[in-house]
Order: structure tokens, then sequence, then C-alpha cells
């Protein structure tokens, strides 16, 4: 009976539903959120969007004028206390920033204690920062802060730099390693990062950012592709690292020896002969960018010598002088009539 009694409920409670929809049909169902105008045009009228005062999307369409207020808001949520807080110091209070690879810990609150603060705010301090983060986020949140540190202080661009957390936290979640295995792992998230935005790093550059052995770097950049590919089933996921040639390499030398425009865009023409026309196809293309810029400083007349650009490159002055030798052979393919004149080219 009892049982009888519950089905019956239920179907009463699924006919109340099925009413309840039939009735609101006509009705337009409220839309909490949506990307349809995600490519600035309006749904209404297919004119452009442009952002208001307040933040949100705005038909530029006088005749629409259509308001889309259904916008999640990803920004830093302030509020102030002032009202409430009798004490001198800004009551204002932010919410906690959302990382999407810690799902765990971006919830709460972070107590923030200054040198009058007692013994027992600093411990309650101690004990929410512990109780904040589980321990895999917290081994994860080390390894991000890791990768951060050691490429900003290598003048990496940020995009790169989260572009490389995120490949890390894919492989890490697959595969778990322990000791230069994992370093190797760290700097490898780098490497696929630089190589994908088109801005290469070599492995001896790479291991010399992360302290690791050429060996150690390597073994990581191989294992990191090979679960890379194993995870990524379909092609459309697939990631296909950037063709590493000469010119990747022209613009970053150029800017860190300090060469002008001119002759950085030199650099990069005679680097585009060489690739065109396979002039140099037995040495590697890092060490043949570093040829090009001191074959060009030595035209060029510039104060810059091999053991400048062996600092920056890390090729050696032999492999340099040996590229720069082999570019000699076809001068006059390689400079313009124009530069020749302006620098008195013989």
């Amino acid at each position: 009976m009892t049982t009888l009694k519950v089905r019956s409920e239920k179907k009463d409670i699924w006919k109340l539903f099925d009413n309840e929809m039939k009735e609101n049909l006509d009705e337009e169902i409220e839309c909490i959120y949506s990307n349809k105008f995600m490519d600035n045009k309006c749904a209404s009228c297919d004119s452009s969007l442009f952002i208001s005062e307040d933040g949100f999307y705005c038909c530029s369409n006088k005749t629409c004028g259509v308001i889309y207020k259904d916008v999640l808001d990803f920004g830093a949520e302030w509020r102030y206390y002032g009202a409430d807080d009798t004490n001198s110091a800004d009551p204002t209070r932010c919410g906690m920033p959302i990382n999407p690879l810690l799902k765990e810990s971006s919830f709460g609150c972070k107590i923030v204690c200054n040198g009058n603060s007692t013994y027992e705010m600093r411990k309650i301090r101690r004990y929410t920062e512990w109780q904040a983060m589980p321990y895999k986020e917290k081994s994860k949140y080390d390894d991000f802060q890791i990768i951060t540190i050691l490429a900003s202080n290598s003048g990496i661009p940020k995009i790169m730099i989260d572009d490389a957390i995120r490949y890390y936290n894919k492989i890490s979640e697959e595969k778990t390693y322990r000791g230069l295995n994992r370093d190797g792992l760290l700097a490898a998230s780098i490497y696929i990062s630089c190589s994908k935005n088109q801005n290469p790093r070599t492995s001896k550059e790479i291991a010399s950012i992360f302290k690791l052995d050429n060996k150690s770097a390597t073994r990581g950049c191989k294992n990191a592709l090979s679960i890379l590919n194993d995870i990524e089933v379909n092609d459309e996921d697939k990631t296909v690292l950037h063709n590493t040639t000469p010119s990747s390499f022209i613009n970053r030398y150029c800017s860190k020896l300090s060469i002008n425009q001119e002759l950085t865009q030199l650099c990069m023409f005679i680097a585009s002969i060489v690739e065109k026309n396979k002039l140099i196809p037995e040495n590697t293309p890092h060490s043949i960018s570093a040829g090009i810029v001191y074959f060009v400083c030595q035209k060029c007349n510039l104060n810059i010598n091999k053991k400048a650009i062996n600092l920056i490159s890390k090729i050696s002055e032999v492999t340099i002088n040996k590229c720069f030798k082999k570019l000699e052979l076809f001068e006059t393919q390689l400079i313009p009539g124009v530069i020749s004149k302006k620098y008195n080219i013989v």
C-alpha cells in the first residue's frame, strides 16, 4: 500500500509539472546566460554592439537599443563595511580570486594580519591557510608558482606563462612524476607554450631557466608531448607545435642586443632568403639565426662581437663563426643594394 501511495504522489507531481509547462508555453523563457552575442552582433537586428559605462553589451542601432544584461562578471567583488566598522582603517574588502584550475581552493576567505595583530589572530590566519587548500591543489599551486616565477624572471610574457600552466595541469592530471622527471615536465610546459605562441625557445634555454641539465629538459619535453598525444584523441584538440625556423629567433636576439628596427628587418629578410633557398641545411635554426645576427653586425659595423651573441643565444662562438663564413658566400644575394650604399658595404 505504501508503495502504491508513493507512486500515485509522484504521478500527481508530474501532472502538475506538465500542466504548468502547457500553461506557460506562450511565455518567453528568461535567459540567464548566453554567448550568442560574443561575435559583437546584436541578436535582434544584427548591428554591432558596444560596452556601456555599466559594463553591459548594448546595441548601437538607435531604433533597436537592446541592452544585454545576461553577462557574467568575473571581476573582483568589492564590499564596503564602513557603516558597521568604527576603526580608522579602511574596511573595504575584496572577494577571493577564482582560478578554474584550482576549483576547491577558489572558495573561501583570506585573513590579513599586520605587525599589531595578536598571537591568536595570527594562529587563526595560519589555520585558515592550511584548511583553505587540499593537499592535491596545494602541490599544484606550488608547481604553478615555480613556473610563473622562473618564467617571469626570464622575460617570458604572461600569456605564455598562463598557457604553460594550463598544459602542465593537463599533463599532471594524467600522469605523476617525481624528482628530475617532474622538473622536466615543468620545463616542458614552457617549451610547448612558447612553441604554440610562435616564439620558440631551445632546449638549452629552457634548461637554463629551470636550472636543469639538457638531458632532463629534453626527456621532460618528450614525456610531455607523448602524454598530450595520448590525451588528445580528436584532431581538433591536438597540440601542434610551431615549426622552428631561423626567423623565429631573430626578433628576440636583436631586441636583447639593442639592434635598431631597420637592421632587425634586414636580419629577418636574410633569414627568409636562407629558409626559402635552404642555403645552410646542415645547421640548426637557432644557430643560423645567431650567425645571421653576427653577419649583419659585422657588415654594418656594429660594436657587437661573437661573445655577446653567445651570451644571449647560448650558441658557441665556433658555430656562430661557421654560419658567418657560410653566409659570406651568398653576400650579394642576401644584402640589398640600398643597405650596401647606406652602410658602405663593399
